[in-house]
C-alpha cells in the first residue's frame, strides 16, 4: 500500500473524527494583508483541541486500530504537540498512553501530556533521539505505534484541514504550511491538489532546520548535520525518503524563516490578531511578514497557524 493517502482516505478520515475535533475558524488579517500585499486569511488550528492540528491525525489513526491493539496501549515520540494529541486520545479511549519527548521539550507541553494521563518519558536532545527510544518502547511493551507523520492514517487526518479550506475559502489560490516531518503539508496538499491542482502549496521551514528544501536542492532526501532553531515543532534532523518524495511531488515552493523572524511573527499575531501562536505555529506568518512569499498582488493566501502551545511562563521575553 502506498504511504500517501487517497482522496477517499481523507474523506473517510473526516467522517471518523467528526464531532471529536473542532472545525477551526478562518480569520481575516488586514494587517498581514497590508504588510504582504496579499489577501491573507489565517487557519486557526491553534484553537484546536490540545492546541494544535495533531489531534486530527491521532484520532484517525487510533480509531483505525483493532480493539486489541488499542487496549494494549499506544506510544509516540514528540517535541510536544503530537504527544499532547496522543495523550488526549488515549484518555478519551481509556487506554494506556506513552509519549517519549526530548529532554529540552517545552515544559508546558510535557506537563500537558502528564495532565491528560499519559506517561511522559524524557530522552535525548532531539526528536530523532526520542523517536529511537519510542520505537524500542513499542517493542518492549507491545504497544501500537502512533507515528507523528509517516503514516497513511495520520496524513489523512491532517488532510481534513485541506477539505475545510476548500469549502471555507473557495477562491483560495495559495496555502502556506509549516514543515517539520512533512505530515501536515502532505495531508493538506493531497486534499487540495486532488481537487484544485492550481492552488500553490508553499512549505515554510526554519532556517536552522530546512531539511526538505535542502533535500530538493540536492535532488534526494538529505539529513542535516546540525539543527538549531527556536521552533521545536520544526526541528527535524533526518529526512525520511518516502516523506520527501511526497512533499517534493506536491509542494510548489519552499520558504525559510529565521528564528528572529519567527519571534517577530509571534508578537505580531498576538498584538494584531489576538492569536497565541507557538514558534512553529507562527512560521507561516513569519514568511509573509519577512516578504519572502513571492505571489501576485492580492492573491488569496491562507497561512496555517498550526499550533498555539507557547510556553508563556518560560518564554515571555523570548529573544534570539
Amino acid at each position: 500500500m502506498d504511504l500517501a493517502p487517497t482522496s477517499n482516505d481523507i474523506e473517510k478520515a473526516r467522517e471518523t473524527i467528526e464531532g471529536l475535533v473542532h472545525r477551526t475558524p478562518i480569520l481575516t488579517s488586514q494587517s498581514l494583508s497590508k504588510r504582504s500585499g496579499l489577501n491573507v486569511l489565517l487557519k486557526a488550528e491553534n484553537l484546536q483541541k490540545t492546541g494544535s492540528f495533531k489531534i486530527r491525525g491521532a484520532f484517525n489513526k487510533v480509531l483505525h486500530l483493532s480493539n486489541d491493539e488499542r487496549q494494549r496501549g499506544i506510544v509516540t515520540a514528540s517535541a510536544g504537540n503530537n504527544g499532547q494529541a496522543v495523550a488526549y486520545v488515549a484518555a478519551h479511549q481509556s487506554i494506556p498512553g506513552y509519549v517519549v519527548m526530548p529532554k529540552n521539550a517545552n515544559p508546558t507541553k510535557v506537563a500537558a501530556v502528564r495532565e491528560y494521563g499519559a506517561e511522559a518519558i524524557l530522552y535525548g536532545k532531539l526528536w530523532d533521539d526520542a523517536y529511537a527510544r519510542s520505537v524500542e518502547l513499542a517493542q518492549e511493551k507491545s504497544l501500537a505505534y502512533i507515528h507523528p507523520f509517516k503514516d497513511r492514517s495520520i496524513m489523512a487526518g491532517q488532510g481534513t484541514i485541506g477539505l475545510e479550506l476548500l469549502e471555507d475559502v473557495p477562491n483560495m489560490a495559495a496555502v502556506l504550511v509549516p514543515i517539520g516531518g512533512g505530515g501536515l503539508i502532505s495531508g493538506i496538499a493531497l486534499a487540495i491538489k486532488q481537487r484544485k491542482p492550481d492552488v500553490r502549496i508553499i512549505g515554510v521551514e526554519a532556517t536552522g532546520s530546512a531539511n526538505m528544501s535542502t533535500s530538493r536542492d540536492s535532488g534526494k532526501a538529505t539529513d542535516l548535520e546540525v539543527v538549531e532553531t527556536v521552533a521545536d515543532g520544526l526541528a527535524t534532523k533526518k529526512t525520511d525518503p518516502e516523506m520527501f518524495a511526497i512533499v517534493d511531488n506536491l509542494v510548489d515552493d519552499f520558504v525559510t524563516v529565521s528564528d528572529q523572524e519567527i519571534v517577530n511573527a509571534i508578537t505580531f499575531l498576538l498584538e494584531r490578531s489576538k492569536l497565541m501562536a507557538e514558534t512553529a505555529g507562527a512560521s507561516a506568518a513569519a514568511a509573509l511578514l519577512s516578504g519572502k512569499v513571492q505571489l501576485p498582488k492580492d492573491t488569496v493566501t491562507v497561512a496555517m497557524v498550526c499550533g498555539g502551545n507557547f510556553d508563556v511562563a518560560g518564554k515571555l521575553h523570548l529573544t534570539v
